[in-house]
């Protein structure tokens, strides 16, 4: 007896008896059983008495649970005892070269923030382990495609974690562009999106920080901040490498809130949204926080460590309150650590000459400067290309903070590796033809970099700057391309040691 496989149009396969007599009949029942299976599954999915799943129909998702940290974000806010945030670090995730956009990760133990969300900037978190599950707030310095183009990526892979609400802060054309992603973003019932466009200055206040909104505008030539659509077309500020975001004015906004918020002017012609002059600075400054309460020294003098009383004399004495205990005065300052008032950072785009005096001169940024009436800051983050580092004024401008002020420099200048994994990949094909597939090389351009009198360093890819408990740089993760351990581990495989 022979057995003829014979293909039907699903996935299954016919086996039929290979003879004169039968082959015909056996085929025809088995075809008709098949048909009739086929065209009866329709009419049971229809009238389905059990209500049980059908395989292959589509399952209603089940309400995702909430996140831990939304949980633990409820519970201070009952607490009585709000404290500061005791780790907090800036972490370059875009160094600003032709391959990724500037972008900024600050983490603490309360919130995680974005300055600037770039194209695969989403692909650069998740491959460095950067976790953007709690990410609840991305600020935007201006409407540019290095700065926006990830961003509907990073809207669906927050939705897809079980964010619950994200809060996008920047220039005012943001909210038309964040209306504009919906269209091909698919539904986003289970996030919600809130704006907050800049057009003066605002606060907005967390468990972790206060972040300053500044608006800085420049008087672009030939091109003012409200301008018809034909007299947009170049801008000073926009580079091959750097184009700024198109928005068409006449282009019909559907919307009912874009027809709510739009400008009309007296002549009852409508104006244009769209401004080119115009970037957002972040001045953010950390929450005091109580200094720790030191066991060994409470001990000596004789307060009741371990016992219930306790509590609400460390509660005074973090307060900055004298206590007596048992006849005896104890100070603040005999049984904790001093009171950290909070490090101040400046994040800082200055893409073009024409906002170098804005920037210099704006009364809100001098004030954390030397001299200034608030603490100087503690880190200014420039993503300012090298041209307008050479700029006397631009560097006037940062020799006013005083030496304690680190500088930190994102643009095309910086040597860096953002994507391990390519490098690796590659190196590893690279042993199968060298020819076909050459190791990467990195992108080093001819401008000469500004000659400055003052610290600064010049990112990289996962370079950290913590803020607290300590002050300093960490280097330790920092992307680094070692070609001859990604060899190692090639040969480690048995399946390359076989064929190579």
């Amino acid at each position: 007896m022979n057995k003829v496989y014979l293909p039907c149009k699903s996935t299954a396969w016919v086996v039929v008896r290979h003879n004169c007599t039968g082959l015909l009949r056996n085929f025809s029942c088995i075809e008709h059983l098949f048909t009739r299976t086929i065209f009866q599954f329709p009419r049971k999915m229809s009238t389905n008495p059990t209500g049980r799943q059908i395989p292959g129909s589509k399952k209603s998702r089940a309400p995702k649970e909430t996140l831990r940290h939304v949980k633990s974000r409820e519970q201070r806010k009952r607490a009585v005892d709000v404290h500061g945030p005791a780790i907090v670090y800036a972490q370059v995730v875009g160094a600003g070269t032709r391959d990724n956009g500037p972008s900024l990760y600050v983490f603490s133990e309360f919130n995680r923030y974005l300055f600037n969300c770039g194209e695969g900037t989403q692909r650069l978190m998740q491959e460095h382990k950067l976790k953007a599950a709690r990410l609840d707030n991305i600020f935007i310095t201006r409407m540019s495609w290095d700065n926006v183009g990830g961003l509907s990526g990073m809207i669906l892979t927050l939705k897809d974690t079980g964010v619950p609400e994200v809060v996008l802060s920047g220039p005012p054309q943001l909210e038309k562009y964040v209306n504009a992603i919906r269209v091909f973003s698919g539904p986003l019932e289970e996030i919600k999106l809130a704006v907050r466009p800049c057009t003066t200055q605002t606060q907005y206040t967390d468990d972790t920080m206060t972040v300053t909104q500044i608006p800085i505008r420049a008087d672009l030539k030939g091109e003012t901040p409200k301008s018809s659509p034909n007299s947009g077309k170049s801008s000073p500020s926009r580079s091959p490498q750097n184009k700024e975001l198109r928005m068409s004015a006449d282009t019909e906004d559907t919307s009912t809130d874009s027809r709510r918020g739009r400008e009309t002017s007296p002549g009852g012609k409508r104006e244009v949204t769209r401004d080119p002059a115009l970037i957002v600075a972040f001045v953010c400054k950390l929450h005091p926080k109580k200094g720790n309460f030191l066991v060994a020294q409470a001990k000596e003098l004789g307060l009741p460590v371990g016992t219930a009383a306790i509590g609400r004399l460390i509660a005074a004495l973090k307060d900055g309150k004298s206590v007596t205990y048992e006849g005896r005065e104890i100070r603040p300052e005999e049984v904790c650590t001093p009171t950290d008032p909070g490090p101040a950072f400046i994040v800082v785009e200055c893409p073009s000459e024409e906002f170098v005096q804005p920037v210099c001169n704006n009364q809100q940024l001098s004030r954390y400067q030397a001299g200034g009436t608030e603490d100087p800051a503690a880190l200014v983050v420039h993503m300012t290309p090298e041209r307008v580092l050479k700029n006397d004024e631009y560097k006037q401008w940062m020799e006013r903070f005083p030496s304690t002020t680190e500088h930190l420099i994102l643009n095309e200048q910086v040597c860096t590796v953002h994507n391990v994994r390519s490098h690796k990949i590659q190196t590893q094909l690279s042993l199968i033809h060298p020819e076909i597939f050459p190791e990467l090389k990195h992108y080093k351009t001819k401008e000469t970099q500004a000659t400055m009198h003052i610290p600064n360093v010049r990112a990289e890819c996962l370079l950290k700057f913590q803020l607290r408990p300590k002050i300093e740089w960490q280097g330790e993760s920092v992307c680094r391309v070692q070609c001859h351990l990604f060899v190692l581990w090639s040969f480690m495989s048995p399946f390359i040691r076989k064929h190579l």
